[in-house]
């Protein structure tokens, strides 16, 4: 009888159980948590088995032979069950801050992403760069024709030059925004990794053999006053338009 079975353990095993223990000992023999507490409750009423309170658990125990514990026994046990529980709780806190650590590891960025982020960056800002630099020369050409043509050409080609070159100004600032666009997120990324990694930007642009607009003789520095010059002349060019055009509605 499973009962019985409790009875002759816990006599056996001479030391405090709760349900809990007592179905894990005896899980093989079928006796579950319920079952086990419904027997422990049993051999108490039966005078067969002791128990005292501890906290909101009950500790079952073997008849002593003077069927008490003493308090330094008691005090013992619950001391015990407080370190073990303190135990677990700082077993728990140390796996969470594993678990932190391996999704931390999990979610940087590998080398490998890194150069293939790197290469497409590169790619598309050589890309711009070969649209913008066609631009800035066609610019400067019909700016010194149409110097050259303010001196006495005829006023139909003049006024076609200026609109060909207001086409090629537009075209230039946006082309140019978009590199310069492209260069401060690829530095955003740079800057990342290196304040991620305390890798210097110089080592690593070196590391993933990248190679600086300044190395190719194009300079930021020089494209970002033509891009400013060119915005502040369209903005007054918009400007006396709209005066135009308001001076005339005016006059009518």
């Amino acid at each position: 009888m499973s009962k019985d079975l409790v009875l002759l353990y816990c006599t056996q095993q001479n030391r405090p159980f709760n349900a809990t223990n007592l179905a894990d000992a005896l899980q093989k023999e079928g006796v579950k948590k319920a079952t086990a507490q419904r027997y422990l409750d049993n051999l108490v009423e039966e005078k067969k088995l002791s128990f005292k309170e501890s906290g909101k658990s009950k500790l079952y125990y073997a008849l002593q032979p003077e069927d008490v514990l003493g308090k330094e026994e008691v005090n013992a046990l619950e001391f015990e069950v407080k370190t073990k529980t303190e135990q677990v709780m700082a077993k728990k806190q140390e796996i969470q801050r594993k678990m932190r650590e391996l999704q931390t590891h999990k979610n940087q960025i590998s080398v490998k992403e890194i150069r293939e982020e790197t290469t497409k960056k590169t790619k598309e800002n050589g890309e711009i760069m070969n649209k913008v630099k066609p631009l800035k020369e066609k610019l400067m050409a019909q700016q010194k024709k149409k110097d050259e043509e303010r001196g006495g050409g005829e006023k139909d080609a003049l006024k076609e030059a200026m609109k060909a070159q207001k086409e090629t100004e537009k075209k230039f600032v946006t082309h140019c925004e978009t590199w310069l666009k492209r260069k401060r997120a690829f530095r955003d990324i740079a800057a990342t990794i290196c304040e991620g990694s305390s890798v210097k930007e110089k080592d690593l642009m070196k590391q993933l053999e990248i190679e600086r607009d300044e190395a190719n003789g194009v300079e930021e520095k020089e494209f970002r006053a033509l891009l400013d010059g060119l915005k502040k002349k369209m903005r007054a060019d918009e400007m006396n338009k709209m005066m135009n055009k308001k001076r005339k509605l005016t006059a009518a």
